[in-house]
């Protein structure tokens, strides 16, 4: 303790020298602060990203859900009266919809929007719906075996 005493003594009779110890303690005081900072926001990131990431999935299923309600309203309310085809299942537009909440979080909605215009919406109305077959006599006659098959494969 003596020792540093007298450095601090004869560092005291140079000129300026106290004033670059400062100078060099407060640059050590930052880097040594830096350094912790930089060390807790990487372990904040390294707990806090999983948890984050969760989250975000939770968030994503609760707002897919809601889409495919709407979506689902929205089907139900534009329906033609006498239309009898069965509608898409509402599972397709749930697994659609997370997808695409999930591709939100790495692109630009811009971007989200015209690739879902030129992969979807572009297939879609280019490919014509094919028109349910029409019944058999027998399923028309009403007999109720009209789904039997014999084992050659005719109809039963």
């Amino acid at each position: 303790m003596n020792e540093l005493l007298k450095v601090l003594e004869e560092a005291a009779k140079i000129p300026g020298a106290l004033a670059a110890v400062a100078a060099v303690a407060g640059l050590i005081g930052t880097l040594a602060g830096a350094a912790g900072t930089l060390l807790g926001v990487l372990l904040s990131r390294f707990v806090l990203s999983p948890r984050d990431l969760q989250d975000r999935e939770v968030e994503w299923r609760k707002h897919a859900v809601e889409l495919t309600k709407l979506d689902l309203d929205r089907k139900i309310r534009t329906r033609p009266p006498g239309d009898t085809r069965s509608l898409r299942p509402s599972i397709l537009d749930f697994l659609a919809n997370y997808r695409d909440l999930q591709e939100l979080g790495a692109t630009t909605p811009k971007d989200l929007y015209l690739k879902i215009e030129r992969d979807r919406i572009a297939d879609n109305a280019q490919t014509p719906v094919a028109p349910k077959p029409a019944p058999t006599d027998r399923a028309a006659a009403g007999t109720g075996d009209a789904d039997i098959v014999g084992p050659d494969g005719s109809p039963g």
